[in-house]
C-alpha cells in the first residue's frame, strides 16, 4: 500500500493543501506547492522501486516468492515510471508534440485525471496484494473521518446537519464577501437585485434601474424576493442578499438526509453521506459564489417541499406546501421543475415504501399551470410579453413551435441539443453525482425539462457552469438521487456504491474555495475604492456608474452603467458618472476603451470633472454635488 499512499498523497493531498499555501519564489515567476506533485511523486517511485529490488534475487522463480505487497509496489512503481519514460522519450524523440506531453502533464495533475490514476492503481494494488485498502494511511484516516459523521448523524441528526450547514453557511459566505470586496461581483446580478431591493423598500416600486427602470415582473417571475423584504429594510446592504443566498444553498443538506432516510432508512449510511454530495456539487458552490439570483432557492425549498409530503404529520405537510408555493415563487423557470419532479414521481411512485402517486400527479399539474400563468399572464397585467421568449424564436416562436420542433425540424433541433457546451454543462452536473440520478430511468426522467429548457436557449450562456443555472436541473438531480442510488446498490453492492459516490465527487470536486479567494485578491486600490472613495458619493443622487461599481452604489433610487445617462422614465439625466479605467476593475459590457471613449465625451454632454484620482474620475453636472466628501488619494 506505500504505492498507493504516495499516489494519493502526491496527486490528491497535495493539490488540496496547495489551495491554501501558496509561495512566490521571485518576482519573477512563481512556484505552487502543487507543482512539485510530480517530481516528488517520481523521485518517490524511484525510492520505493530501488529499495524493493535491492538484495533480491533474480533466480528463476525467487520473484514469484516475495510477497504480495512486495509485488504490488514493485509493479505499480516499475510500471509507472515506465509509462513517464515512454512519454518523455515520445516527446524528445518527436513522435508526440512539446504541446500534447504538457497537455497531458496538466490533466494528469488536475483532480479528475488524477483521481482516475489513483482509482486504477488502487484496483491494481487490490488485485496484486490480498492485503485490504484499509492498509493505505490515507485511506484509513478517511474511513475514521466518514465513520465520525455517521456515528455524530446517528445520535443527533438535526444537531450535526445543521452544524455543518452553519459551517458551510460562514466558509461560502466569507467567500462571497471577499469577491464583493474585491470588486469581482457585477451590476448583472447583484447591482440589479440590491437595487430592486432598496426600491421596494423605499416605496419606489419593485424596479430596477439596472435594468433600465422596468417592473422586474416583466423580466423574471421571481415573488418570493419580496420575502427578503423585511430583513433588507433592517440591512440595507448587497451583503444581505449574499447572506440569505448562502444560508439557502446550504439548508438543502438536511432535506436531502431525510429524503435519503426515508428511502434506505435511519440506520443507513447512505442518508448521512448524501448532504456531502449536496454541498460539495460544483454548480451549488458556483451558484453560491457568484452574485445573487432568487431562482437558487428553489433547490432547497423543493427538497425540503418533498420531505414535508412525504410525513405522516399533517403540520410537516403543511409547511411542504408552503415551501412548495415559495418554491414556484423564486422564478417562473420553477414550473418547468416542479412539473417534471412530478412526472417522475407518477413513474417512480415517490419514495419510501408507500408508493404513492397521486403527489405526482399534484405537482406536475400545478407546476404547468404556474408556469403558464408566469410566461402568459403575469408579463400581460404589466403591458408587456415575457421577454425571454426571444430565446426560441428560431424554433418558430412560441411553446408550442418548441414541442413540434423534434419533428418538424429534427436535424437542427438535436444539433442544439448534442454540442460540446452542452455536453460538457452535462458532464458537470451529472458526474459530481457520480452519474447516480440515470440509474433509476424512471426518475431520471424528472431532469429532462429543465434541461430542455437551458439546453434549447439561444447561445451557450445558459450552459456555461461557471455560473448559477445548473440549480434548475440540479434540483430534479437530488430529488432523483436517492432513486439512482438505490438501482445502483442494488446491482453492484453497497461498499462499490460508496466507492464510487466518493470517487466521483472527489474527481469533479472542481476549483476549491480557497482556490478562488486566491482569485479574488483586495488590492490597495480596492481598498482605497471601498474604504474612502465610495462612502464620499451622495446616496441619494442618481449615479451611472462603470460596472464593478454598481453592486457597490446600489443602495439609491437610481444606479446604471455609464452608457445610460438618462433616467427613466423622465428622461431626467443622471448627476454623477463613476468611471475607473484600472486594469483591475472590469467595465464590462463597454471594456476599458469603451468606457473610456465615454469619459472624454462627457463635456459635451454637460459632465465637468470633479475629482480625480488616478484612473477613478468623478463626473458631475454643473448643479449637482456627487461628493459629500473629498476622498484623500493615495
Amino acid at each position: 500500500m506505500l504505492v498507493l499512499d504516495i499516489l494519493i498523497g502526491t496527486l490528491i493531498v497535495l493539490p488540496l493543501l496547495a489551495d491554501a499555501v501558496w509561495y512566490d519564489t521571485s518576482d519573477a515567476w512563481s512556484l505552487e506547492l502543487s507543482d512539485m506533485g510530480i517530481p516528488i511523486l517520481l523521485v518517490a517511485l524511484v525510492v520505493v522501486l530501488a529499495r524493493r529490488l535491492s538484495g533480491i534475487s533474480f533466480r528463476p522463480g525467487a520473484i514469484a516468492l516475495q510477497g504480495g505487497e512486495w509485488r504490488a509496489d514493485a509493479l505499480l512503481s516499475a510500471g509507472l515510471l515506465g509509462i513517464f519514460l515512454l512519454a518523455y522519450c515520445a516527446a524528445a524523440g518527436g513522435l508526440i508534440t512539446t504541446d500534447l506531453a504538457s497537455s497531458a502533464l496538466w490533466n494528469f495533475k488536475r483532480r479528475p485525471g488524477a483521481v482516475l490514476v489513483v482509482a486504477l492503481a488502487a484496483i491494481a494494488v487490490r488485485r496484486w496484494s490480498p492485503e485490504p485498502w484499509e492498509k493505505s494511511f490515507f485511506i484509513r484516516q478517511g474511513m475514521r473521518l466518514c465513520g465520525w459523521w455517521l456515528g455524530a448523524v446517528q445520535r443527533s441528526p438535526a444537531r450535526s446537519l445543521w452544524g455543518a450547514v452553519a459551517a458551510l453557511t460562514a466558509f461560502f459566505l466569507w467567500l462571497a464577501f471577499r469577491r464583493y470586496w474585491a470588486f469581482e461581483t457585477h451590476g448583472y446580478d447583484l447591482g440589479i437585485f440590491t437595487n430592486a431591493m432598496w426600491n421596494l423598500t423605499h416605496g419606489n416600486g419593485y424596479m430596477s434601474s439596472v435594468k433600465g427602470g422596468i417592473n422586474l415582473f416583466l423580466d423574471h417571475q421571481s415573488p418570493l424576493f419580496w420575502v427578503l423584504a423585511p430583513l433588507f429594510w433592517a440591512v440595507p446592504r448587497p451583503e444581505t442578499l449574499l447572506f440569505v443566498q448562502t444560508l439557502g444553498l446550504s439548508a438543502g443538506g438536511p432535506a436531502l438526509y431525510h429524503l435519503g432516510r426515508a428511502q434506505f432508512g435511519k440506520d443507513h449510511w447512505a442518508p448521512a453521506a448524501l448532504p456531502w454530495l449536496y454541498w460539495c456539487w460544483l454548480p451549488l458552490r458556483n451558484a453560491a459564489a457568484f452574485d445573487f439570483h432568487p431562482e437558487v432557492f428553489m433547490l432547497p425549498l423543493v427538497l425540503w417541499a418533498c420531505v414535508g409530503f412525504l410525513s405522516d404529520r399533517r403540520w410537516a405537510k403543511a409547511l411542504g406546501v408552503l415551501a412548495l408555493i415559495a418554491a414556484l415563487g423564486a422564478k417562473e423557470s420553477a414550473g418547468v421543475v416542479v412539473a417534471g419532479i412530478g412526472l417522475g414521481w407518477v413513474l417512480t411512485g415517490g419514495l419510501g415504501p408507500a408508493r404513492v402517486r397521486w403527489p405526482g400527479v399534484a405537482l406536475f399539474a400545478v407546476g404547468a399551470a404556474v408556469f403558464w400563468f408566469d410566461l402568459r399572464v403575469v408579463p400581460a397585467m404589466f403591458g408587456g410579453e415575457y421577454a425571454y421568449m426571444e430565446q426560441y424564436e428560431r424554433f418558430g416562436g412560441g411553446i408550442g413551435s418548441v414541442l413540434l420542433a423534434p419533428f418538424v425540424q429534427p436535424v437542427y433541433f438535436f444539433s442544439e441539443l448534442f454540442n460540446p457546451p452542452r455536453l460538457n454543462f452535462l458532464l458537470w452536473t451529472l458526474a459530481p453525482l457520480a452519474f447516480l440520478p440515470l440509474f433509476d430511468w424512471r426518475a431520471a426522467v424528472a431532469p429532462l425539462p429543465p434541461y430542455l429548457m437551458l439546453f434549447l436557449a439561444e447561445g451557450d450562456q445558459r450552459v456555461k457552469i461557471i455560473f448559477h443555472y445548473g440549480i434548475e436541473p440540479g434540483t430534479a438531480l437530488f430529488w432523483a438521487l436517492p432513486f439512482g442510488l438505490a438501482v445502483f446498490a442494488r446491482k453492484f453492492g453497497w461498499r462499490n456504491a460508496g466507492l464510487w459516490m466518493f470517487c466521483w465527487a472527489l474527481a469533479f470536486l472542481g476549483p476549491t474555495e480557497l482556490t478562488r479567494a486566491r482569485n479574488y485578491e483586495i488590492t490597495p486600490h480596492k481598498a482605497w475604492l471601498k474604504d474612502e472613495a465610495l462612502p464620499c458619493l451622495d446616496k441619494d443622487i442618481p449615479i451611472a456608474a462603470s460596472d464593478v461599481l454598481v453592486a457597490h452604489l446600489a443602495t439609491r433610487l437610481w444606479i446604471s452603467d455609464p452608457d445610460l445617462l438618462e433616467q427613466e422614465p423622465s428622461g431626467d439625466p443622471v448627476a454623477c458618472v463613476v468611471t475607473d479605467l484600472s486594469k483591475e476593475m472590469d467595465n464590462w459590457p463597454l471594456g476599458i476603451g469603451g468606457t473610456e471613449r465615454l469619459r472624454r465625451s462627457l463635456p459635451e454632454r454637460g459632465y465637468r470633472e470633479a475629482y480625480r484620482c488616478g484612473e477613478f474620475v468623478v463626473h458631475e453636472r454643473a448643479q449637482a454635488s456627487c461628493l459629500r466628501c473629498t476622498p484623500k488619494c493615495y
